[in-house]
């Protein structure tokens, strides 16, 4: 038990190391420093590195990178500033649900740092503190990443899951609705709770104008692009029609036997068919895709998924670590199961990522024996991401706020309301489904 602890205490250093001295990228480098360690000097038979999850976020960063490179993410801004500015007095509830579809068909939460400027705009006009929805819109942007199937913690969620007959369909099953009706209480208590101050439309507006009058929001657009964003929105959609309807997969005879395509294969076939077409239709130097914030934040997400995961395999699938694991600290959890929905959220709170944090909880989850979709039903719990205020989405909202009535600390409590509300939801619908 000794070295045990001292294995996934040298493993927490490690990736709090990475994470402070050069973010995600750092924390898949030290940890994969820490497997060199694991193997070399505690003797541990290396475990398996997650290779399918890290070329499906490869697959999904190439493809956003592309649409963001031709100019699609941009447009797709401006669709939504459109919807945004219409209905101002609704800002509270229509921001949020703006946000939510597009992260959900983008997979990242970096297109809300777009839409915060004209949700703090729109806001101050209407006379509506932008505290308000720029919380609702921040937290609602995390809800809905893990409901992405273009996102890279949905990617490495999946796959990692697979082995145990979850599917695409079976997780949003749970995850979606949780994630709506948790964005929709979410609305509700910024609306409702905190104490009201009186604004006058134009009290702050000048500031926030001139900062986004600096910068004009495009207007016009190509039909090339038009096509591309279609291209990619298509893509995504066809991911989730053959993630749904599993009868729909193509099937192989191979050696006699009948082979299924796999979705996470089907995941990256259709992201790079997408960023093919986007080539086709908009030329592009190839070095505008690889220096766009999606394939920098796909990148980053990737080592935070390769170190972490596979050094999590290597300690948790040890055989005895694993025996450890599933007699002695599998029993606790078996008989007080609730504990495993706060340790998800310590080690988010202090990780941040959701997908580096996935990649450290996955493996051990499973070696204690927790059953997938319990953990599938908690999934939000990978969002407690708000308490140390290191987000960019949550920064940039503080700064844009020019009434100063947004903090950092601002998020904490509806963001542990929100995540209260998902857990509630989706055990709820966990049970009504019988799984």
């Amino acid at each position: 038990m000794f070295l045990f602890i001292t294995e996934i205490i040298i493993m927490i250093l490690a990736i709090l190391m990475g994470l402070r001295l050069a973010g995600a990228l750092g924390c898949g480098i030290f940890a994969i420093v820490a497997q060199l360690i694991m193997i070399f000097i505690f003797g541990l038979p290396p475990g398996s590195a997650p290779v399918t999850a890290v070329l499906i976020i490869l697959s999904i960063g190439i493809a956003g990178g592309t649409l963001q490179a031709t100019g699609g993410i941009d447009y797709l801004v401006y669709l939504a500033s459109k919807v945004i500015e219409r209905y101002p007095k609704s800002i509270i509830f229509i921001a949020p649900m703006i946000v939510f579809i597009f992260v959900f068909g983008i997979g990242t939460t970096n297109i809300a740092l777009s839409l915060e400027p004209i949700i703090a705009k729109t806001a101050t006009r209407a006379g509506i503190q932008p505290k308000r929805p720029l919380t609702a819109s921040v937290l609602t942007a995390n809800l809905a990443l893990l409901c992405s199937p273009a996102a890279s913690a949905t990617a490495y969620i999946i796959a990692t899951l697979a082995v145990t007959g979850v599917t695409m369909g079976k997780y949003l099953s749970i995850v979606m609705p949780t994630a709506i009706i948790s964005m929709l209480a979410l609305s509700v208590y910024c609306t409702v709770v905190g104490r009201r101050r009186k604004m006058n439309p134009s009290q702050f507006a000048t500031d926030i104008m001139e900062d986004i009058e600096a910068q004009p929001l495009q207007t016009k657009f190509s039909p090339r692009v038009k096509l591309g964003v279609l291209v990619f929105l298509l893509g995504v959609g066809l991911i989730l029609m053959f993630g749904i309807f599993s009868d729909l997969v193509p099937t192989f005879k191979v050696n006699g036997e009948t082979v299924k395509l796999e979705t996470t294969e089907i995941v990256q076939l259709f992201m790079y068919m997408s960023a093919a077409i986007n080539l086709v239709l908009v030329k592009l130097n190839t070095r505008d895709i690889l220096d766009s914030h999606i394939t920098q934040s796909a990148i980053g997400a990737l080592f935070a998924v390769l170190g972490p995961g596979w050094l999590g395999a290597t300690i948790f699938t040890a055989p005895g670590n694993k025996k450890i694991m599933t007699e002695q600290i599998g029993g606790v959890i078996q008989q007080v199961p609730w504990l495993v929905i706060i340790l998800v959220s310590l080690v988010t709170i202090v990780v941040i990522s959701q997908s580096a944090t996935a990649s450290i909880m996955l493996p051990i989850l499973m070696s204690m024996g927790v059953p997938p979709m319990y953990f599938i039903a908690m999934a939000q719990t990978l969002n407690v991401n708000f308490v140390i205020p290191a987000q960019p989405t949550l920064l940039f909202a503080v700064d844009l706020d020019e009434t100063k009535q947004t903090k950092p600390t601002s998020f904490i409590l509806p963001g542990f309301f929100a995540i209260t509300v998902s857990v509630i939801v989706g055990f709820s619908i966990k049970a009504l489904l019988g799984y």
